[in-house]
C-alpha cells in the first residue's frame, strides 16, 4: 500500500459568522469589504481545520461556490444559467446550466473562485470539479445534436481546466460524479459506460496530477466491472449507499477514497467501529490496492459548520488510527 491519507470531498459549509455577513450584505447592512473580508476569515478557518486534522490534500472549502456547476455555467461561453432544480434527493438546489451556443473556455475558471493566496505553501492542493457525465446529465442542452456531443465539447474544457489547475500548483483533482450511480437514473449500459470512459480519456489524458473520479448517492458496484477501466488514479466511493459484498467480487487495481464519513447525517460517528469497518474494506480489497483515503460520502454542506468540523476531525483520527493499526 503506498498511503493512507485523507480529505473533503466537496464543498463544506460556511460558517456562522460568514452566513450572518452574507444575509446583512444581501440587506444592504455591510460593505462589500467587509464582505470580502469575511471571505477571507472564514476560508482561513476552515483550511487551519483540515491541517490540524492531519489532512493530506486541502481546498479552500468552496465557500464561494453556490453549488457544484456554477462556476463553470457562468464562466463557459455558450451555457447560461437557468432554472433552480433539486441537486438529487437533497434539500439543496442548483441552476441548471442551459447550453445554448457553441462552449468555450475562456478563462481559468477554478482560479476565479478560489481563495488559492490562503492555500498552505507546506500542504497539497485538491480541487473539485463536475465530472463530464454529471454536467451533461444536470444539463438542458439547446444547441448540440446530442448529450454525447456536448459531453465530449465539455471534456475538452474540462482537460483544459486541470491543466491550467496544474501550472497554479494543484497536485489533486476530484471530479464528482454522482450522476453515474444515483437510484433513479436508469441503469447504464456498456455502450453508455464505454462513452463515458471515452470521455474521461479526453479529460485526464497527460494530466501530470492525481485524479479521483468520486461517486456518491448511489451503489458504485452497479458500473462495475467497466468502472475498472476508467483512466483515473483512484475511484471514490460511498459506503452508505454502496453493496460492499458485491465489491468483493472485483479486483481492484487502483486507489480507493473510501466514504465513511456520512455527510448526510447530523450524528458523530463512532471512531471504533469506523477503524473496524475500514480495515474489513482495506483487507478485502487488498489485492493491488494502492493508495486509500478516508474521507466524508460526499460534501459537508448539508451539515451545520459545527458538525461539519467534528466530522472532518473524525476523518483525521480515524486516519491516524488506520495508519497506527495497518503499520504504515
Amino acid at each position: 500500500m503506498k498511503m493512507i491519507g485523507c480529505y473533503v470531498t466537496g464543498m463544506l459549509p460556511r460558517p456562522k459568522e460568514l452566513i450572518d455577513v452574507t444575509r446583512a450584505y444581501d440587506r444592504g447592512r455591510t460593505s462589500e469589504r467587509q464582505l470580502e473580508d469575511a471571505f477571507d476569515v472564514a476560508t482561513q478557518k476552515v483550511i487551519d481545520v483540515q491541517s490540524s486534522a492531519g489532512f493530506s490534500y486541502v481546498t479552500d472549502g468552496m465557500l464561494k461556490w453556490q453549488d457544484l456547476l456554477r462556476p463553470f455555467t457562468e464562466n463557459i461561453e455558450g451555457i447560461k444559467a437557468g432554472s433552480l432544480a433539486r441537486w438529487f434527493n437533497n434539500n439543496t438546489f442548483y441552476r441548471k446550466p442551459r447550453v445554448i451556443g457553441e462552449i468555450s473556455r475562456l478563462t481559468n475558471i477554478v482560479e476565479k473562485t478560489t481563495y488559492i493566496k490562503h492555500l498552505p505553501s507546506n500542504l497539497p492542493w485538491k480541487t473539485i470539479l463536475p465530472a463530464p457525465y454529471t454536467f451533461v446529465q444536470l444539463s438542458e442542452n439547446h444547441y448540440y445534436r446530442d448529450k454525447t456531443e456536448l459531453l465530449f465539447e465539455y471534456a475538452k474544457i474540462l482537460h483544459e481546466e486541470i491543466k491550467s489547475l496544474a501550472k497554479l500548483g494543484f497536485r489533486y483533482v476530484q471530479l464528482s460524479d454522482p450522476a453515474l450511480v444515483y437510484k433513479p437514473t436508469a441503469e447504464l449500459t456498456k455502450e453508455q459506460l464505454s462513452i463515458v470512459i471515452e470521455a474521461l480519456n479526453l479529460t485526464v489524458k497527460q494530466i501530470p496530477i492525481k485524479i479521483c473520479l468520486q461517486t456518491f448517492f448511489g451503489d458504485f458496484s452497479q458500473i462495475l466491472p467497466e468502472a475498472l477501466d476508467f483512466p483515473v488514479d483512484h475511484f471514490g466511493i460511498d459506503f452508505y449507499e454502496t453493496n460492499f459484498e458485491k465489491l468483493k467480487e472485483y479486483k481492484f487495481d487502483k486507489g480507493v477514497a473510501l466514504g465513511l464519513v456520512d455527510s448526510r447525517s447530523s450524528l458523530v460517528e463512532n471512531e471504533d467501529k469506523l477503524v473496524e469497518i475500514a480495515i474489513e474494506i482495506i483487507r478485502t480489497l487488498h489485492c493491488s490496492l494502492n493508495d486509500v483515503f478516508v474521507c466524508p460520502n460526499c460534501d459537508l454542506e448539508f451539515l451545520p459548520w459545527e458538525r461539519a468540523e467534528k466530522k472532518m476531525r473524525v476523518v483525521g483520527g480515524l486516519t491516524k488510527r488506520l495508519k497506527e493499526e495497518l503499520n504504515e
